[in-house]
């Protein structure tokens, strides 16, 4: 009888570091990760008693810590974030929580990883892929939005923030069949400074449009 061993979109990957700690990636592995629908103003107490975070009150933020937070997505959209392997405690405390109240609760784990992108050059390395504004100036940390990074579809969070040792960090939640190309992309974001570039597990030819 074969073994079942449970693998990430990216277990063939290792964490990658520039030359100097200038930029680094890494995927996250078995983040807990939950859609949640509801109606901010009717579920809001119930949500913080399940998750102990309350609900960002604000568009396009996330409250809570890099360990657990809930992100805005959309007007009455959250992405809730575990520990990993927190999910289905989190969901059963959720659906408690909020029964009688019109909502919905979705494991969307095996559907996303994150892909952390920190150092002191991750900001320049996220523009050379996105139309989005992620300069200081219009991106800090607790900032969620979803956008188009090179031909992906993916929401960047921003964690930390750039006054933290080490640089900022971001995580990026991109679909499991677009993680391998998102990973490639981003070691060739980070050339620049010394970061070693990938090569694409299907064996897929491209370049990093400049």
């Amino acid at each position: 009888m074969s073994e079942i061993r449970r693998r990430t979109p990216l277990h063939t990957r290792k964490p990658l570091e520039a030359p100097g700690g200038a930029a680094r990636i890494a995927e996250l592995p078995f983040l807990g990760k939950l859609v949640l629908r509801v109606d901010p103003q009717a579920g809001s107490k119930a949500v913080e008693a399940a998750t102990g975070v309350p609900l960002p009150a604000e568009a396009c933020t996330a409250t809570g810590d890099a360990d657990t937070a809930i992100l805005w997505i959309g007007p009455d959209e959250f992405w809730v974030i575990t520990p990993r392997d927190g999910e289905t405690a989190a969901a059963a405390a959720l659906e408690q929580g909020l029964a009688g109240l019109h909502h919905q609760v979705a494991d969307i784990g095996s559907y996303y990883t994150a892909i952390e992108i920190a150092g002191p050059r991750a900001r320049e390395m996220l523009m050379k892929l996105t139309m989005l504004d992620v300069d200081a100036r219009a991106f800090s940390a607790g900032q969620v939005a979803g956008s188009i990074f090179a031909a992906a579809q993916a929401y960047l969070w921003q964690v930390t923030g750039d006054d933290q040792p080490g640089g900022p960090a971001f995580r990026l939640f991109v679909r499991r069949s677009m993680a391998d190309y998102m990973w490639c992309l981003l070691a060739e974001a980070g050339f620049e400074w010394g970061m070693p570039r990938q090569t694409p597990v299907g064996g897929e030819t491209w370049r990093l449009e400049r």
